[in-house]
């Protein structure tokens, strides 16, 4: 392989090699998000009222009801509760790890494509190179 192929060969497998990189960055972005909005649905949190006060105790968003009966959130918990851990910026984060993700995982598989697209056009070159008993 002359000099000018191998700098290509090269430069494709970095390439690949970097897009794989930011598509694992990407997807552990989302990933986090998600490790994010599922602390703030599973576990139970305290409001700080101040140091007069105590601290409001909330169960959990996703545990709350103790009954058989069905009963929303903020019937269950009162307003403080609800308001504190509302469904719009939970619902948000969801949304913004969605395109994170997709792209991570389209760059991931678009890097591994091109790494393995390089391994194999360099074993076929070899192979070639060889001589044929």
């Amino acid at each position: 392989m002359n000099s000018l192929a191998q700098i290509y060969d090269r430069e494709f497998r970095v390439r690949g090699l970097r897009e794989q990189g930011w598509g694992r960055g990407l997807m552990a972005a989302a990933a986090l998000i998600w490790l994010w909005v599922g602390y703030l649905l599973v576990f139970p949190f305290s409001i700080d009222r101040g140091e007069r006060f105590k601290p409001i105790e909330c169960e959990s968003r996703a545990f709350h009801q103790d009954s058989d009966h069905a009963v929303s959130y903020l019937t269950d918990e009162g307003e403080r509760c609800d308001a504190e851990r509302d469904w719009g910026p939970i619902l948000a984060a969801l949304l913004l790890s969605l395109p994170l993700a997709s792209l991570g995982t389209g760059l991931y598989a678009s890097g591994t494509a091109a790494v393995r697209t390089a391994k194999y056009a360099a074993e076929i070159t070899r192979l070639n190179a060889t001589k044929e008993v």
